[in-house]
């Protein structure tokens, strides 16, 4: 009697693995058929709008430029009456600041005077090289080796 029933449910496993299996396989097939067909469909957009889209972000690029360039040139007259220059179409707007000037050897300067507290030192874990170390040092630097589990498929065509 226990033996049907360990069968029954082993029956009942496999069958229930083996129907996710196929709603797996057949949204996979899905996805890859509407990945196909998107993917194409965006090739001949970009390929469509591309050049001028970038044409146009240059000229717009350009014009800025332009605008800043000719704004600070004739900002005595421009701004004499304040920060904002309101026109028919639309503003200018003066922002002054004072900023830090990003000057070349300025690292190696606060590294020679030991001003570390402008330094950004990024650290990460190599995880590659712990991989490799004994469990006596894993243990020293606060990990461990565990046994992890992970559960995959393959479909067959």
């Amino acid at each position: 009697m226990q033996a049907k029933k360990a069968k029954k449910m082993t029956n009942e496993l496999i069958y229930k693995i083996e129907s996710l299996l196929s709603a797996i396989k057949e949204e996979k097939e899905a996805l890859s058929k509407v990945e196909a067909e998107y993917e194409r469909e965006l090739e001949v957009l970009k390929a469509k709008y591309y050049p001028e889209i970038e044409q146009r972000k240059n000229a717009l690029k350009n014009l800025e430029q332009e605008l800043e360039k000719f704004a600070k040139a004739y900002a005595g007259k421009l701004f004499q009456d304040g920060d904002i220059v309101e026109l028919s179409i639309g503003r200018i707007i003066r922002e002054i600041k004072i900023a830090v000037k990003r000057a070349r050897g300025v690292l190696k300067k606060l590294e020679q005077l030991g001003w570390d507290e402008a330094i950004i030192i990024q650290k990460k874990v190599n995880w590659d090289v712990l991989e490799t170390w004994p469990e006596e040092k894993l243990i020293a630097c606060g990990t461990e080796r565990v046994i992890k589990v992970k559960i995959t498929y393959e479909l067959y065509e």
